[in-house]
């Protein structure tokens, strides 16, 4: 996920960095360089996940 989309992804969820950080397990100078630098893959799935409103996995 590049830096663009993860700005993007908080503008769209509404969020403060703070609650980035929360809700993704993240510190927030993490927040802020993926803010700058882009994020990995699997933070990109996750903040897709949460966008959709997914819980988070239980086994069935």
């Amino acid at each position: 996920m590049d830096a663009t989309d993860f700005v993007a992804w908080i503008d769209h969820m509404g969020w403060s960095d703070s609650e980035v950080a929360r809700r993704l397990n993240l510190a927030r100078n993490t927040v802020a360089k993926y803010k700058s630098e882009g994020a990995p893959s699997s933070i990109g799935l996750a903040c897709a996940a949460l966008a959709f409103g997914l819980p988070a996995w239980r086994q069935p």
